[in-house]
């Protein structure tokens, strides 16, 4: 009964958080994964419960264990993800074994008797439908969670067992398929769980997970209506296990989950940089032409400015897509080096002195953004100081969301607002 009470208060809690109103909530990124594929694998131990079982006669009763293997889809809701519904198709056994049964009625030893035990292990094809709460933020690399989920069991193959085992190796008794006993077609349950999960930055994620299941039908089929599951060569007539038998047991399992996404294929972007036309205007019937100085500039454009002796005092380096960060941190990714090396190749070569800008998309909250800018333009600084550029050449400034090139409303767009900007300042 205890039992009972703590999953239904499991699933009432569940049932009363206030995230649940974002079931329908749409306002999630577009680039945000919502379904997921995935499988787990782990471990579990299931009981028999029987409601009417004579300690005398059956003094032990021990738990079967085994593997349990599953195949999820997941689909995820809610602005930070916070409701997800995985259904899932998982491969277990299930059932027990009664040991030692009549121990101290029908003397051991003086019939040369190891052990007589009733075991039935059956192969269940289990259909389950988990709906989960996460904790914490979409932005959080490590999510705890909890869930409730029904299930239902089709058992598949298997054997029950009653045997006497006696001192000799010699065995007595009989088997049978599970197809052929007393088992019923079907089981249904209720499983509640909790579980940790870790997002990669391509959105895949691990999770470890424990739950508790508990049976709520009768294992038993029509065949034996009283549940008699002793035969009557090894026991005296009328020696029965009556009653019913229901099963529950505990499951530790980890999951990979693989969005769906992933085999979308990533086109490569290039930057586009925005530029005025070209202003002829007529004064006097003499044709000048006006060019507005561009927004941004490429690091091989600078560059030739450079080798040409023009002046780049004012003009603005654009670096996007080409300097890239761990997922949500500040740690410089190893094939952004070769870009940075020829930033402070510049900045040796010339007496000119640089600002360096951060800037995001406008995934996430402002405030995140902002300082998530901050970071990664300090990390460039000192990048640039580490590879001979003097302090005294380089500064930086953040701006998080709030100076996007152009829309976030598309990948195309966001890729391009996530860029580190170096304003080229005279000596």
């Amino acid at each position: 009964m205890k039992k009972k009470t703590i999953l239904a208060s499991l699933l009432v809690s569940l049932c009363l958080t206030p995230s649940f109103a974002q079931f329908q909530d749409s306002s999630v990124k577009e680039d945000t994964p919502k379904w997921y594929f995935g499988f787990g694998g782990g471990f579990h131990s299931n009981f028999m419960k029987y409601s009417d079982l004579d300690d005398n006669i059956f003094p032990d009763n021990k738990n079967l264990n085994g593997g349990v293997f599953s195949f999820f889809v997941q689909r995820d809701f809610g602005k930070q993800n916070q409701l997800s519904i995985r259904p899932e198709i998982s491969f277990l056994r299930r059932g027990g074994k009664l040991v030692n049964i009549g121990k101290d009625l029908y003397n051991y030893e003086e019939n040369d008797i190891d052990d007589i035990y009733y075991q039935l292990n059956s192969r269940y094809w289990d259909i389950r439908i988990p709906i989960i709460y996460n904790f914490g933020k979409l932005s959080s690399n490590f999510r705890p969670y909890i869930y409730v989920a029904p299930v239902l069991g089709l058992p598949t193959r298997g054997d029950i067992k009653m045997e006497a085992k006696y001192i000799d190796g010699y065995y007595e008794g009989y088997s049978m398929d599970v197809s052929k006993a007393n088992l019923a077609t079907c089981y249904f349950a209720a499983a509640a769980g909790v579980g940790l999960k870790y997002k990669f930055r391509n959105s895949c994620f691990l999770g470890v997970e424990a739950s508790y299941e508990y049976g709520f039908t009768d294992t038993y089929g029509e065949k034996e209506k009283d549940g008699e599951a002793v035969n009557a060569d090894i026991f005296p007539e009328g020696t029965y296990i009556k009653g019913d038998r229901k099963f529950s047991g505990i499951e530790i399992k980890a999951t990979l989950g693989v969005p769906f996404s992933i085999f979308k294929k990533k086109e490569k972007v290039t930057p586009v940089i925005p530029v005025t036309p070209v202003i002829k205007p007529i004064i006097k019937d003499t044709v000048k032409v006006v060019v507005k100085e561009k927004p941004c500039y490429t690091l091989e454009e600078i560059t030739e400015m450079v080798d040409r002796n023009e002046s780049v005092v004012g003009k603005t380096i654009c670096a996007i897509d080409v300097i890239n960060f761990d997922f949500a941190k500040s740690n410089i990714k190893m094939e952004s080096f070769e870009y940075l090396d020829k930033i402070a190749a510049i900045l040796i070569k010339t007496q000119v002195r640089v600002e360096v800008k951060g800037h995001t998309d406008n995934v996430g909250s402002e405030e995140v953004n902002m300082k998530l800018s901050k970071e990664r333009a300090k990390a460039v600084v000192n990048y640039l100081v580490r590879k001979g550029v003097g302090k005294d050449k380089i500064s930086y400034s953040y701006y998080g969301m709030s100076e996007p090139l152009t829309t976030n409303d598309t990948e195309e767009g966001r890729t391009m607002n996530r860029r580190v900007e170096f304003e080229i300042l005279g000596n």
